[in-house]
């Protein structure tokens, strides 16, 4: 077979979703309690996912009714993420396939993903991304010239395909980092199963569902996506320690602005031990990010060749357009706009504030619920940067009560147990 491995078989994108579907309500629907919040869950994460196939199937002309129809999916996430928080009964609910099986299918389908993300042709891996950025001139290749001689000699000693070594530079390390950010996002999911909530079949389960949505494999190449979301996923693995987090959330800020509103609300979630520890090396790195871009423009050029997103693209610069019509605001005044952001401003600074008491299940939903409102803002493919949330939102699903783990409880028995 020389071509696509699923046109190759027959299996066209509608065909690939209900495979999908039909593998996680197989896996994971509660046919015992068919009137569960799992089940409920387990379809709203389908709700997505034709209007992206929508965006995908018109390539030239976006249809404006595809990002509506995206709006109102991201909204009912919205409810359901800002819901978990009132809901302290989490039963424990299995999924309908053992261990062992489990992690059978979860590393089979991520060697597959890697597999695909280092061969899948440029063309082909925009094509299929919804979420690929507009006005790709604005991120013309690389000239030879600027690439950095570490770049070129890892490139030439790494044990790539050779289909791969062909490619320009940026599309090289694009694609490693996409792979790493896919990785990294399986072993998190597993670690917070196995280490918060003491359950390592719940953290498997995380990993094979997030695996088998439609949403990985059509983002499979994007690393502006998979890179902040390892990132965000990592650290709610390492939420115990505030200087970490503030790192990994900041790296998640600084490479894609959709993420600015989740320090304050880790920064509320460390209140009273560890915030300014959190803030500061948040800050400070993001900081650090934005200074790096505009002091060495080639260091900048080559953070959106690999899939960095800036906050032109976000819409926080004013007279800001994207060059082509790729999202829901392209065509509408500005100042429309203007009261959604205003109103995420304040859902910001509602979640930080409360509750005050923040535990670890509530940290995850109401991540989850500011990434997800940070589509109705988003300027370029707002509504279509699913991957930024979903591994949230999966642990949101599949967590046990979780009202006793808090910062302050964590790091209070941290200090009980250092010798004085």
């Amino acid at each position: 077979m020389n071509g696509s491995l699923v046109a190759d078989l027959g299996l066209g994108p509608e065909v690939w979703l209900i495979l999908s579907l039909l593998g996680c309500v197989t896996l994971f629907f509660k046919f015992s309690r068919f009137w569960s919040m799992r089940n409920l869950d387990l379809l709203l994460l389908f709700t997505l996912a034709p209007g992206m196939m929508w965006i995908s199937g018109n390539p030239v002309d976006h249809p404006w009714s595809a990002y509506v129809w995206l709006f109102v999916g991201s909204l009912l996430w919205l409810i359901r993420c800002l819901a978990d928080v009132g809901l302290r009964r989490r039963p424990l609910l299995e999924p309908n396939l053992n261990m062992s099986g489990l992690i059978c299918l979860s590393a089979g389908i991520l060697g597959l993903l890697v597999v695909e993300t280092v061969s899948l042709p440029v063309e082909d891996g925009a094509a299929r991304n919804p979420a690929e950025p507009s006005g790709r001139d604005d991120r013309a290749p690389v000239p030879p010239e600027k690439t950095p001689p570490a770049v070129k000699s890892m490139i030439k000693i790494a044990p790539l395909p050779t289909s791969l070594k062909r490619e320009l530079p940026q599309v090289i390390v694009s694609r490693v980092l996409a792979s790493l950010a896919q990785v990294g996002l399986v072993l998190a999911l597993v670690g917070i199963g196995w280490r918060w909530f003491e359950r390592p079949l719940t953290g498997t389960a995380m990993a094979a569902c997030y695996l088998l949505i439609p949403y990985t494999r059509m983002a499979v190449v994007d690393s502006g996506q998979l890179i902040p979301a390892a990132l965000i996923t990592t650290a709610v693995l390492f939420h115990d320690r505030p200087a970490l987090a503030g790192a990994l959330i900041g790296l998640a800020a600084g490479w894609i602005p959709a993420c600015l509103g989740l320090i304050a609300l880790w920064a509320g979630f460390y209140f009273g031990r560890g915030m300014p520890r959190f803030t500061l090396v948040a800050i400070a790195v993001v900081a650090g990010c934005a200074v790096l871009g505009s002091l060495i423009p080639d260091l900048a050029v080559w953070a959106r060749a690999l899939g960095a997103r800036s906050v032109a693209e976000a819409g926080l610069l004013p007279h800001f357009q994207p060059r082509s019509a790729a999202s829901f605001w392209v065509g509408i005044d500005s100042s429309y706009r203007l009261p959604v952001l205003i109103g995420y401003l304040a859902l910001v600074i509602f979640v930080a504030i409360w509750p005050v008491n923040k535990s670890l299940g509530e940290l995850v939903a109401l991540s989850a619920a500011l990434l997800v409102a940070s589509q109705f803002w988003y300027l370029d493919k707002g509504g279509t940067l699913v991957m930024l949330y979903i591994p949230l939102v999966l642990a949101m699903m599949f967590r046990p009560t979780t009202s006793t783990r808090r910062a302050i409880g964590f790091l209070a028995r941290r200090a009980v147990s250092q010798p004085t």
